[in-house]
């Protein structure tokens, strides 16, 4: 079954990302079962869950993720053990898997669909697959890190940790002399440009060397892409990758920064910083659709992917992983993208915003619209509500009109950050008193329970009394109180609660006179007739 509970849902500048990868795989649904012995027939989570393609995963993680220039399958490699798993997009399940000796660093399709397919593989080997499985194998002198394959001479290209990049011409069978570099002294990427007889490669020292297939033995020219010798936007260029018009180059660096460049001019287009300093490990050109112009760039490092306009820089999707990002692969003329990870599930993304879903998979289209139409209602989690008779006496009855304020039934919906900040203009007392007051919160805290004496109810008359009821009464409430002290603090509270004493406490005809007083008021009377008797005795 599909449900939109399955499916989970980011939005950043009101582009919409839904994870359909999110949640737990088949195996671990089952696992669950088994350990609470319970039936899957009941559970919610697994009757709404989302596949797209059935056993789209690996054992433990996958490499790189692969789409067949028909569009109809899609091969990823992954461990453990390595293997490499072929898909059919039209059953949407897996058509094949195939072992193989080492894990892959890098493949790719030699036909329109999976009938050639090559890898190169950690030792060095490059191992050739037809329809029927393995085909042939053979090493490269030096380890290898990409390869890439020019159709019009039949060439495959392989560059690795050496300043050369071997050749293998697949239609003669043979090795053809390798392209020396000039300046570089590894290679990290080969790209070839689709409608251009050029080859690229990224690597050290911050350029990209580009040769022409047809004579290399003169380099075409050097992209100084960044300057080594710095941290910022600086080290080596890590990847790089053609557009489909061949008339773009964007390239990657270690430091997390993405340029893109016309092939005319040396100077960037544009550019993306990933700001969080991982090295950009995969890049990718994509077009919206068959009748769309807009050229968007996929660049992805360890930790999120990106996908922003070629031309102007402003990003179009954003997607943070909590699993390491091994290669970001883009279905051709639609909304959806592939992410090999460190995990066992590899990472489906569908963002309508990018373009229409897949034809094998098109109920998504209208699945997310339902839930577009769903979800219509707009909640104001950071909006104040003012009434109107508020917004004048706040000052801002000009903004009406503006879009500073959302008409909502018989006031507005104003920012809360604005509405803090006529607040503050209004009273700008108020901060001083708020800091006062959680002052006096906090030395309240410190007190001991016996010793505070709260004063938010202060007496006008009797405070000796009043504190002397409100020591008690705070006294029964501590830990290991007597029975007697417990007994004195019932009466005092009661004593402070009822309206029969408040009268004690306020009106001063109530007032209590102290020992001192007592005493001087009852001898006041003997001390006037004692002077009075030794004021005759002088006369006489």
């Amino acid at each position: 079954g599909v449900g939109r509970a399955a499916m989970q849902v980011t939005e950043l500048n009101d582009v919409k990302v839904y994870n359909l990868s999110a949640g737990k795989s088949l195996p671990q649904f089952l696992e669950e079962a088994r350990k609470n012995n319970k039936s899957l027939r009941y559970n919610e989570d697994f009757r709404r869950r989302i596949d797209i393609i059935q056993d789209f995963e690996f054992n433990v993680t996958c490499g790189r993720v692969r789409v067949s220039p028909d569009g109809t399958y899609l091969a990823a490699t992954g461990v453990y053990p390595p293997e490499v798993r072929i898909f059919d997009t039209r059953e949407l399940g897996l058509k094949c898997s195939r072992g193989l000796h080492c894990e892959v660093v890098d493949f790719m399709f030699l036909s329109d669909d999976y009938r050639k397919l090559v890898y190169l593989l950690e030792d060095r080997t490059v191992e050739f697959h037809a329809q029927s499985g393995f085909h042939h194998r053979l090493r490269v002198p030096k380890a290898g890190r990409s390869m890439a394959y020019d159709a019009e001479t039949c060439t495959l290209l392989v560059g690795g940790s050496s300043n050369e990049v071997v050749r293998l011409d697949l239609e003669v069978g043979t090795f053809v002399s390798p392209i020396p570099m000039k300046e570089l002294e590894e290679v990290h990427q080969v790209a070839v440009n689709p409608k251009l007889p050029v080859m690229s490669c990224a690597g050290d020292k911050g350029i990209v060397e580009s040769y022409d297939l047809r004579d290399t033995t003169q380099r075409l020219r050097s992209l100084q892409v960044c300057n080594p010798d710095t941290t910022d936007g600086g080290g080596h260029v890590t990847c790089c990758a053609y557009s489909p018009n061949g008339m773009h180059l964007a390239a990657g660096t270690s430091s997390g920064l993405v340029r893109v460049f016309d092939v005319r001019s040396s100077k960037p287009l544009a550019a993306r910083d990933h700001m969080n300093g991982f090295a950009i490990r995969s890049l990718s050109f994509h077009i919206r659709g068959p009748e769309s112009t807009d050229l968007l760039v996929g660049s992805a490092d360890s930790k999120s992917v990106k996908i922003w306009e070629a031309t102007t820089g402003k990003i179009a999707a954003t997607v943070e992983s909590p699993n390491t990002i091994n290669s970001l692969t883009f279905f051709p003329n639609s909304g959806m993208f592939f992410t090999a990870n460190d995990t066992t599930r590899i990472g489906v993304y569908f963002v309508p915003a990018l373009g229409l879903a897949p034809p094998w998979c098109s109920f998504l289209d209208s699945m997310t619209e339902e839930l577009e139409e769903t979800s219509k209602k707009v909640v104001f989690d950071d909006y104040q509500f003012v009434a109107t008779d508020e917004l004048e006496q706040l000052g801002a009855t000009e903004l009406v009109g503006t879009k500073y304020l959302q008409p909502y039934m018989h006031g507005y919906f104003m920012d809360n950050r604005l509405h803090g900040k006529l607040k503050a203009a209004m009273d700008p007392f108020r901060f001083e008193e708020y800091r006062k007051e959680r002052i006096r919160q906090k030395i309240d805290a410190k007190r001991t329970m016996r010793t505070r004496v709260k004063t938010n109810s202060k007496a006008v008359v009797n405070n000796t009394l009043h504190r002397e009821l409100q020591v008690a009464a705070e006294e029964g409430d501590l830990e290991g109180a007597s029975k007697k002290r417990k007994a004195a603090a019932d009466r005092a509270k009661r004593l402070l609660a009822e309206d029969r004493f408040k009268n004690l406490f306020e009106d001063p005809d109530f007032a209590i006179e102290d020992k001192a007083q007592r005493e001087a008021s009852a001898s006041a009377p003997l001390a006037e007739a004692l002077s009075k008797k030794s004021k005759k005795g002088s006369r006489g």
